[in-house]
């Protein structure tokens, strides 16, 4: 468990498991720069979703929710709702 991480948000939400009440301000300040890149490399996409290996913060907090990770994570972004959304292909079915 992470110190310092709110409860995640109720699921299913449109922006995806990684949707907490807080996180601590190095956590928080990874997070949004990881989304500030995502928004830049949506212009690549134009539109469609696109996969990239995951963050170690990706990894820390989805290992906090209790998922059992591979070795080597993907992580699929897509912004069809207008809003960032990331899912982990590997890691749907698995419940925590």
């Amino acid at each position: 468990m992470i110190a310092g991480v709110g409860a995640q948000f109720p699921q299913p939400d449109p922006r995806g498991w990684l949707v907490f009440e807080s996180l601590p301000t190095d956590l928080q300040r990874l997070e949004d720069s990881r989304l500030q890149a995502d928004f830049e490399d949506a212009e690549e996409h134009r539109g469609w979703p696109w996969m990239r290996p995951a963050t170690d913060t990706e990894r820390a907090l989805l290992e906090h929710l209790g998922y059992t990770l591979p070795a080597t994570l993907t992580t699929r972004v897509d912004y069809d709702t207008g809003i960032r959304c990331r899912r982990w292909p590997d890691l749907e079915g698995q419940t925590p």
